[in-house]
């Protein structure tokens, strides 16, 4: 196995380490012009996509979080929006609620006051038919009891007499 070694492959020979060396300068410069500038200039490309993609991601973020402030403020106006009209709306139907409870209750006091007024004229009426139910039948009993017909005013002496009488009962 030595002897191969020493034959063979490890072995250095100058001429072909200068050839082999020449070629790869020579390979390494077609790289250089042919190859190594449209692959840097493709790295570079994509090192600035990339850069640009995460400066518009990042654009887009605060445009996101901007616009989710605009949204919450949003809300929270609406929220207060609705809360003042709910309040409102309260104070709109305790107003309305008041007015008909005092429509009401007016309401209520005239029909009293009308029923109280019906009442006393009734009273007063039925008083004063008793009153003449009174005085024509005081007229007929003392009519028959002196058994003859009184005058104008004998009649009318004896129906203020049995008034007198009628007022000191009530």
């Amino acid at each position: 196995m030595l002897e191969i070694l020493e034959k063979g492959l490890l072995r250095v020979e100058p001429g072909l380490l200068l050839w082999t060396i020449i070629t790869f300068i020579v390979l390494l410069v077609i790289l250089w012009k042919a190859a190594w500038k449209p692959v840097v200039e493709a790295l570079d490309a994509r090192a600035e996509k990339v850069r640009s993609d995460i400066e518009n991601a990042d654009r887009s973020r605060q445009e996101a979080e901007k616009l989710l402030a605009q949204h919450k403020s949003m809300m929270d106006n609406a929220k207060n929006e609705a809360a003042r009209i709910m309040s409102d709306s309260r104070e709109a139907a305790e107003k309305l609620k008041n007015e008909i409870i005092e429509k009401a209750t007016a309401d209520a006091r005239d029909l009293s006051d009308r029923t109280k007024k019906e009442i006393e004229l009734a009273k007063d009426r039925a008083l004063a038919d008793i009153k003449a139910e009174v005085v024509n039948l005081s007229t007929e009993i003392a009519a028959k009891i002196i058994n003859k017909n009184l005058n104008p005013d004998d009649q009318k002496a004896l129906v203020e007499e049995t008034l007198n009488k009628v007022r000191t009962v009530q």
